[in-house]
């Protein structure tokens, strides 16, 4: 995997005006020992004038030639912490230099925070000077994103301090953790992620009040990669664990593996403060879980995923459950686990196939609450297949954040919630019905729903065919040939997301926007399900 450490040892921030990148830049500054530069101050200094003053005699024109020369001045070796003006990574020239300095950071926030943020700067923001300026924001925020997509990370300053933005930038750049809290009063955990924090296993478990007898989880291939490591860290820390190996596969996720865990509970002698720790993918973590919500009426339970998938969906939330031979995960519960640990280095083994299955979950949290994640994606992915570590980084950190704050406000799928399932309805039924990997089966459920609000007259044509140029980008698939339109309406007719009788459909009206609707018509499904795409 490769890391922020290969590139030189400054960072640099790009984004919009009144997204904190000189506040931010000077606080990161000073916390990393570095000198700080701004190249708005270094274009006035050079041009002896102010901006504003710059836009009025040489116009934009002027003003970018300027802001040139400045930026490459700036590749001289030293390091720094640099704040770029908004259009300034428009050349890609510029972008490439900066690129070369560090790691490259992306403020962002949305346009009605940036208009509060800068309002009454027209004088000084000569872009800003326009009868709306919201929409003028707005404008200049699309024609930008496909550039600002290329960063290594993003942050919305809009949902972070100024201290929490530059603890996140640190963590990636220093190949550090990242510390995510699910906030549910007493159930509340933190999700810890990072490059090698799987070593931290034992230590991170000593702050919570457990006995010493462990059950670890996991199947044959990840103990053979990891076992050992989860294993010497929990003996390290005074525990004594056990470890089972679960044959990989979903269909090891039934009542007859459940009971197994059950007898190594017991022959390993655990009672109610003992800690079962999933060591894999989801059904690693699916069928450990469950296995901990029922056994002594609940014991300590820890996610420590080493799946795509699994680091940015499965772990997190309290889902757990086995299947049952007529659908996936109709006998579970919610049960939130103490602590999840994201070991981002695991990832380096997950085989091509998973890891693109995994990506079909990513791009979920992009089209139900996040534009700009859908667009970095766009941006990066090439990277991210490649495995680079700030690409993963930001895309685990991020989903996570969505998914964390999702849950936070609705634990148990009263209503919100819900969103989380865009792509399952139909995926769910398509896994089942094929034996498709999960993440493949979302992907074409993602498509499909896509499609069912197209026809609704929910979502344009434009954003549908991102969807599927993304999920074919992937690698995964956008359609299932050769469906029993009838049997798989059945199938998901039984699944747990069906509200008396009727289904239950997570459709977008945008990229980053989805709404719940259970009142499409049966002929759309099947229409979809029988064309395809």
């Amino acid at each position: 995997m490769k890391t922020g450490q290969e590139k030189a040892g400054g960072i640099v921030l790009i984004g919009f005006m009144g997204t904190g990148k000189t506040a931010v830049g000077r606080r990161l500054a000073g916390a990393l020992g570095l000198p700080f530069v701004d190249t708005d101050t270094l274009i006035e200094e050079q041009a002896a004038t102010s901006i504003p003053d710059l836009f009025r005699t040489r116009g934009e024109t002027g003003f970018r030639a300027i802001e040139k020369q400045v930026i490459h001045s700036l590749a001289d070796g030293e390091r720094r912490v640099v704040a770029t003006g908004g259009g300034a990574v428009l050349d890609p020239d510029n972008f490439d230099v900066l690129r070369s300095l560090g790691p490259v950071i992306h403020l962002s926030a949305p346009a009605p925070t940036i208009l509060a943020r800068t309002k009454g700067d027209a004088g000084v923001r000569p872009l800003l000077a326009a009868d709306d300026p919201l929409e003028r924001i707005r404008s200049l925020q699309r024609e930008r994103a496909p550039v600002y997509g290329r960063a290594d990370h993003e942050v919305d300053t809009s949902r972070h301090t100024i201290d929490e933005t530059v603890e996140m930038v640190m963590a990636w750049t220093g190949n550090g953790e990242r510390v995510i809290r699910v906030e549910l009063g007493e159930d509340s955990y933190d999700i810890v992620i990072g490059s090698g924090c799987l070593g931290r296993l034992g230590s991170l478990m000593r702050s919570f009040d457990l006995t010493d007898r462990a059950l670890v989880v996991t199947h044959p291939d990840i103990a053979t990669l990891y076992g050992e490591r989860a294993a010497d860290s929990l003996r390290s820390a005074g525990f004594e664990p056990a470890v089972i190996e679960v044959p990989a596969g979903e269909a090891q996720k039934s009542l007859q593996w459940a009971e197994k865990l059950y007898d190594a509970m017991l022959s390993h002698r655990m009672d109610r403060r003992s800690p079962v720790i999933a060591l894999g993918g989801g059904v690693v973590g699916d069928l450990a879980g469950f296995a901990a919500a029922t056994f002594l009426r609940g014991i300590p339970f820890i996610q420590a995923p080493t799946s795509l998938l699994a680091q940015v969906d499965a772990s997190v939330g309290g889902k757990v459950a086995v299947d049952h031979r007529r659908g996936k995960n109709l006998i579970g519960a919610f049960y939130q686990p103490l602590l999840v640990l994201a070991s981002l280095d695991t990832l380096d083994s997950l085989p091509d196939r998973e890891l693109r299955a995994g990506m079909a979950e990513v791009i979920k949290y992009g089209v139900i609450a996040d534009a700009g994640l859908f667009t970095y994606i766009e941006g990066r992915l090439d990277e991210m297949l490649m495995r680079e570590y700030g690409a993963l980084a930001h895309l685990v950190a991020r989903s996570c954040e969505i998914k964390a704050d999702v849950v936070a406000g609705d634990e148990r799928e009263h209503g919100r919630r819900a969103i989380l399932n865009f792509g399952h309805t139909m995926g769910h039924a398509i896994e089942t019905q094929t034996g498709m990997l999960h993440g493949e089966a979302v992907a074409i459920g993602m498509v499909y729903a896509a499609r069912v609000a197209e026809r609704l007259g929910m979502l344009d044509g434009d954003s549908v065919q991102r969807l599927i140029s993304l999920v074919r980008r992937t690698g995964l698939p956008v359609r299932c040939d050769g469906l029993d339109a009838s049997a798989t309406l059945e199938t998901m007719k039984l699944d747990k997301k069906s509200v008396g009788g009727r289904l239950r459909f997570i459709l977008p009206e945008r990229i980053g926007a989805v709404v719940i609707r259970d009142d499409v018509p049966n002929d759309y499904i099947r229409s979809v399900l029988t064309l395809g795409t």
